[in-house]
């Protein structure tokens, strides 16, 4: 399932952060929807299969604020299984035109628009980012992280890992991953803040090749780490 959500503001201002309003604003629209729901997904350490990508008009980008050209923006929104990402968009409905309070401003669900997603009957796709990679190497032992950009010689081996732990979490076959293959065809790494963190992550234009079932799994669930925060959402364009 892939929605755009279109939002209206009362100016044109976000902050740096954004995307902590917007996950605050689907936790909001969840829990208001199904309290029950909410704490399935967001309270018991549950794997969340939906990812979404911000669109901003002309953004104009500072240490603390983004300013934007006009007082609108939107999200498209994907989910991989299909219950959940309905009740979410149920949730969503509820939240129409209600006003959910930011940081000197606010924002206003105005529109859903249902999207058509693109078939996969190849194993070869060319993709281009509409959130950033995140590539995370998440150490076990010392519950540190470290964040790999497409350049960096350690990117294959962990964005293969954090793929198989996705394919883990859904209780899909990680043999889908054999024979997988991520090349950059027109990529930049990106420093973006996340919480306490600037994380280096990728964004740009990628050839995706392996099982037509995997590819199919990572356009509607996203690729890499963090998804459930905005990241790893693709669009298909070859």
């Amino acid at each position: 399932m892939r929605l755009k959500l279109i939002f209206q503001l009362e100016n044109n201002k976000l902050d740096i952060q954004y995307r902590k309003s917007i996950i605050s604003w689907i936790k909001h629209a969840l829990q208001s929807y199904d309290e029950n729901l909410f704490q399935e997904i967001y309270n018991n350490n549950n794997k969340k299969t939906f990812t979404f990508a911000p669109i901003l008009s002309n953004p104009k980008f500072d240490k603390e604020e983004i300013t934007m050209q006009d007082n609108q923006f939107s999200i498209v929104f994907s989910a991989y299984n299909y219950i959940y990402g309905l009740h979410l968009y149920n949730s969503f409905v509820k939240q129409k035109f209600q006003k959910f309070s930011l940081n000197k401003n606010s924002m206003k669900l105005t529109s859903i628009i249902m999207l058509k997603e693109r078939e996969i009957n190849e194993d070869k796709i060319i993709i281009k980012m509409s959130s950033p990679i995140i590539c995370r190497n998440h150490d076990k032992t010392t519950l540190k992280d470290m964040y790999y950009a497409y350049d960096k010689e350690e990117f294959q081996k962990y964005i293969r890992i954090n793929i198989e732990e996705q394919l883990t979490e859904e209780n899909l076959n990680i043999q889908l991953l054999n024979n997988f293959e991520i090349t950059p065809i027109n990529a930049k790494k990106i420093i973006i803040p996340v919480y306490e963190k600037m994380i280096e992550c990728s964004l740009g234009i990628f050839e995706l090749y392996g099982n037509t079932e995997l590819l199919k799994y990572l356009y509607k669930a996203g690729i890499g780490s963090k998804k459930a925060m905005g990241f790893g959402l693709f669009e298909i364009i070859q």
